[in-house]
């Protein structure tokens, strides 16, 4: 069982004045720092979060935070229940510090993106909340592995992953990607699957669609503006591949979030 509680955006302009220990928090956290850093003492242990990590804190740990002077911004989803724990049970009980920057846009939009969707309150809210903490723990986990390899299987995948992050807008090809790390396309394919569970140009076109899902959300651009600034020259190819990893279309998509 996974309930999402909360979903919170916190900016401060200025100053964050933190706050004294707190201890017995009936919830699970998962915090994303957006802007500037800050610094946490959970269980008597200093951490430190910087832009672009990502912090999980237990159910129960005390945990308090020091004052900082500096601008930050970051979000921050609360859950209950052990759901995520039968996927990843080394959390349960503990406080981890993702170093996640090279997640940074992937994860702003998907922060974002629950946040929105919280905060409208529509029908399924909580459910949709629910799985997409759940991809969101798995991606993190697998960047978290990624960077746990010291091999050069390791470093090639993560090449790979950098150049699409960089150039999704682009029409890739698996041709392109195999040259960029000098490699073989068979040896790319088959090295991305291992570690991102799919092949590189699937990636690419999720990465795209998390994208799209934010410009349906936040923007009144076209559909076909959107396809287009996102390296779908054709719309009608793009209603299908939204479709395919949304399960609805994009108008559809839309339309049931202004309800």
């Amino acid at each position: 069982m996974l309930t999402v509680e909360n979903v919170k955006y916190m900016n401060y302009a200025n100053t964050w004045g933190g706050y004294e220990p707190i201890a017995d928090i009936p919830h699970h956290l998962f915090m994303f720092m957006e802007k500037g850093s800050c610094t946490y003492w959970i269980e008597g242990k200093r951490y430190v979060v910087s832009q672009g990590d990502v912090l999980f804190i237990g159910e129960r740990l005390a945990r308090g935070a020091e004052a900082a002077v500096e601008a930050q911004s970051k979000y921050s989803v609360h859950w209950t229940g052990d759901g995520l724990f039968q996927h990843f049970p080394q959390l349960k009980g503990q406080v981890v510090v993702f170093k996640a920057a090279s997640l940074y846009t992937y994860l702003k939009q998907t922060y974002s993106q629950m946040h929105h969707i919280w905060a409208k309150k529509d029908m399924y809210y909580k459910t949709l909340c629910e799985s997409m903490l759940l991809e969101l723990a798995v991606r993190i986990h697998q960047e978290h592995a990624l960077q746990q390899r010291s091999g050069k299987q390791a470093r090639v995948v993560q090449q790979v992953r950098e150049y699409i992050m960089e150039y999704y807008r682009e029409p890739l090809s698996i041709e392109e990607l195999a040259h960029h790390v000098d490699r073989n396309a068979s040896h790319v394919i088959t090295s991305f699957k291992k570690y991102y569970g799919m092949a590189p140009l699937e990636y690419m076109h999720r990465t795209r669609i998390t994208k799209a899902e934010e410009l349906l959300l936040t923007s009144d651009a076209k559909i076909e503006s959107i396809a287009g600034e996102l390296g779908y020259c054709d719309a009608a190819y793009f209603n299908r591949m939204f479709k395919k990893l949304t399960g609805m279309t994009p108008s559809a998509y839309r339309k049931q979030l202004e309800l």
